[in-house]
C-alpha cells in the first residue's frame, strides 16, 4: 500500500495515528508531480485532494474517513471502533460534528487567509459557523468518549488533528482559542496531546507546517 499525503496536512495526519495504532507501515509520498492538481494525481482522484491511499491491488480510495474505515476492515486487530452499538455511535457522531460542523467552515475560510483577498461578511458567517460547531461538538463530547481495545479510537484519529488545524486558523484570523470556553474539547485535546502516539503527531504536524511557512 502507499499513501500520498503531505507532512503539513492534518486529514493525513489521521492515517498516520492510526497505521501506527495497527503497528502498521504505509508508504507515504507525495502526490505525482508534486502537485494535486497534475493530471496524474487528478487521474486518481479528480477532487484533487488528500490523503488517498492505493492498495496493494491498485483500488485507489480517498477521504480520510473512508480510508480510516478501510484500515480497520482490512486490519481488525486492534479495534479502533468500540465493540458496543451504541458507544460507536458516540464515536461517530463526534466525527460528523467534526467534520461537517467544524472543519467544514475552517476550510471554507482558507481562501480568505490572506487579509487583502477576505470578504468581511464571509469570514464572519463562517466564524459563526465554526464557533456554532465547536459547541455542538462540546455537546455531545460532555462525557467522555469511550475507550476501545487498541487505546485509540477512531474519533482518536480525526479530532486532534483537527483541533489543531482549528487553532492553526484561529491564531491566523486573530480569534483566539476557540476552544477555550468548552471544557470538554480543552479537556479531551489535552490528554491526546499527552498520548505516546497521537501527541507526537500532532508535534510533527506542527513542525512540519512551522517549516512550511
Amino acid at each position: 500500500m502507499k499513501l500520498y499525503s503531505n507532512p503539513v496536512s492534518p486529514f493525513g495526519a489521521r492515517i498516520t495515528i492510526a497505521q501506527r495504532a495497527k503497528g502498521i507501515t504505509i508508504a507515504q509520498i507525495a502526490s505525482p508531480g508534486d502537485s494535486l492538481k497534475s493530471p496524474e494525481f487528478l487521474k486518481m482522484n479528480p477532487v484533487g485532494k488528500i490523503p488517498v491511499l492505493v492498495t496493494e491491488s491498485g483500488n485507489v480510495i480517498p477521504e480520510s474517513e473512508a480510508i480510516l474505515n478501510y484500515l480497520e476492515d482490512r486490519f481488525p486487530t486492534p479495534s479502533l471502533r468500540p465493540t458496543d452499538p451504541e458507544q460507536r455511535a458516540r464515536v461517530n457522531v463526534a466525527i460528523r460534528m467534526m467534520d461537517t460542523y467544524v472543519m467544514a467552515p475552517v476550510i471554507r475560510l482558507f481562501p480568505h487567509l490572506d487579509p487583502a483577498q477576505r470578504d468581511a461578511r464571509t469570514v464572519e458567517q463562517e466564524i459563526m459557523r465554526w464557533k456554532d460547531g465547536l459547541s455542538a461538538l462540546a455537546h455531545f463530547m460532555a462525557t467522555p468518549l469511550p475507550e476501545v481495545k487498541g487505546d485509540v479510537s477512531l474519533a482518536d484519529c480525526i479530532l486532534p488533528p483537527s483541533l489543531q488545524l482549528s487553532s492553526v486558523i484561529a491564531t491566523m484570523f486573530g480569534l483566539g482559542d476557540l476552544t477555550k470556553p468548552h471544557n470538554a474539547l480543552v479537556v479531551y485535546y489535552a490528554r491526546m496531546s499527552k498520548h505516546p502516539i497521537v501527541g507526537q503527531v500532532l508535534d510533527e504536524l506542527t513542525a512540519a507546517q512551522a517549516a512550511y511557512h
